[in-house]
């Protein structure tokens, strides 16, 4: 079976989890302390050993093509391949970074016992509220950000995004009716409900 190392609560082991029950794989979760230096999460798959979270869900869809939901487009589709990397990028470069930092000045600071800058924190708060005005387009025209099937992009978005619900910055709420209805589509699929309040010790 394969063996999931990481935190039951950290963002990057439940982007895998959520793949790994989207592709129904079973697996064995084995728990990393947050403050270890050698905490990242990673898998080991009968002998293949790899680190790196999107590494890994992009393993995983590749390696398991048969199993669960198809996460990925096939190779040969040019048009779909082509709009799953500019999905991939969006989510990289235009979600993450802003969601993490605008988290970190909100909440985190704060938990760590430091005082968070309103000025770091309000301007990745807006390039964020900015980004997520240009995903109201995209999903006018499709259904999911990277077509009409739901990919690891979609995916990608849960962990940050359920945080950024839970703290009450509801840019995902209320940026336009397609992002709303893409968020409530994919907050609800059961892969997320099983482990957005942490990573099951099996799946």
């Amino acid at each position: 079976m394969l063996k999931l190392y990481g935190s039951s609560r950290c963002c990057s082991t439940a982007r895998i989890a959520v793949v790994l029950h989207e592709k129904q794989i079973g697996y064995e979760l084995h728990p990393l302390h947050p403050t270890n230096s050698d905490a990242q999460p990673h898998i080991d798959d009968n002998g293949i050993l790899l680190h790196g979270c999107r590494n890994i869900c992009q393993y995983l869809a590749t390696r398991y093509p048969e199993r669960g939901t198809k996460l990925i487009p096939d190779s040969s589709d040019t048009q779909a391949t082509e709009l799953f990397g500019q999905a991939k990028y969006a989510e990289n470069q235009s979600f993450e970074p802003f969601a993490k930092n605008a988290l970190y000045e909100t909440i985190m600071k704060r938990q760590q016992g430091f005082l968070p800058s309103d000025a770091i924190g309000g301007s990745a708060l807006q390039e964020l509220s900015n980004n997520i005005e240009g995903y109201e387009s995209i999903l006018g025209c499709r259904k999911y950000l990277a077509g009409n099937e739901i990919s690891l992009v979609d995916l990608y978005h849960l962990p940050y995004g359920e945080m950024l619900c839970n703290v009450g910055i509801d840019v995902l709420l209320t940026k336009g009716p397609n992002v709303s209805r893409w968020w409530a589509d994919i907050s609800s699929r059961p892969s997320w409900l099983t482990i957005r309040n942490g990573v099951p010790s099996k799946g």
